[in-house]
């Protein structure tokens, strides 16, 4: 039994069929189920992942921008909610959460 455990870690361990961590600029513009959230630190300091819905597939998704940040802390006791990130023109614009 342990031998088969350290197999089937293993092979997950080796697996490279995870998908990738969408990047904001990905789901912007385009409706989707923010289901959760959860904070990470990274390098650059704290960071929020979202657990997301979008066309049909569950994902993870980086949900950045100190604006976007305090817009996802306002509505985490309110998920699961129906959302979509929007950007004006513009380099350093920010990213903004409205309700779908």
């Amino acid at each position: 039994m342990t031998s088969k455990l350290a197999e089937a870690l293993q092979e997950i361990a080796e697996s490279s069929d995870f998908p990738e961590t969408l990047k904001t600029a990905d789901i912007k513009g385009k409706p989707f189920n923010l289901l959760s959230i959860r904070r990470v630190n990274t390098e650059n300091g704290e960071k929020i992942i979202g657990n997301i819905e979008i066309e049909g597939q569950h994902c993870e998704a980086w949900l950045s921008g100190s604006k976007l940040t305090r817009q996802l802390e306002a509505i985490e006791s309110s998920l699961p909610l129906s959302v979509v990130v929007n950007k004006d023109e513009g380099q350093y614009a920010p990213y903004l959460l409205d309700l779908a």
